[in-house]
């Protein structure tokens, strides 16, 4: 067992690395904005973002099945949204009953390093609850990483992830 550790990026702690998941901090285009348009164009908190009134961002969760673990490796992505989702999506977002609302379409807002390409990629969310980040469901089935969301990874593929940081 791999008994590093690492700063969290969230907490400032340091944590076994077995314990830490992939996290990307915000949507690609918003990290590729220079700092003068981000600060000027972009509505930012640690769960939504929005750029111009043009894109629609939502943090959430893509989790991946571990073989022999109860609990999924969860990585912590952004996805975009239409705008009529987006305020749907924060309407229910205190709503306690929010779980029950059926799954929107979104596009994977972030590229993740060693898979084909993951920006843009179809996916759905799923509200989970008021404490929790929606789920994401990877849509394309060519792709390595619905595979992965079906089938589940092993400790190697968590080690692969977790090196990214």
């Amino acid at each position: 067992m791999n008994d590093e550790r690492r700063i969290c990026s969230v907490c400032g702690e340091f944590h076994p690395e077995a314990h830490m998941e992939l996290t990307f901090h915000r949507p690609d285009l918003v990290c590729e904005l220079p700092v003068e348009e981000r600060e000027a164009d972009c509505l930012e908190s640690n769960d939504i973002c929005v750029v111009r009134k043009e894109h629609y961002f939502i943090r959430a969760v893509l989790p991946l099945p571990v073989a022999g673990q109860e609990e999924p490796y969860r990585i912590g992505l952004w996805v975009e949204v239409g705008e009529e989702d987006f305020r749907r999506l924060h309407a229910l977002w205190d709503d306690p009953a929010q779980a029950h609302e059926p799954p929107f379409a979104v596009r994977i807002a972030n590229h993740i390093p060693q898979l084909p390409q993951t920006l843009g990629l179809s996916a759905s969310l799923q509200l989970t609850g008021r404490t929790t980040r929606p789920d994401i469901s990877v849509g394309d089935p060519a792709h390595p990483l619905y595979t992965e969301q079906q089938n589940g990874i092993g400790k190697d593929r968590i080690d692969a992830y977790n090196h990214l940081f």
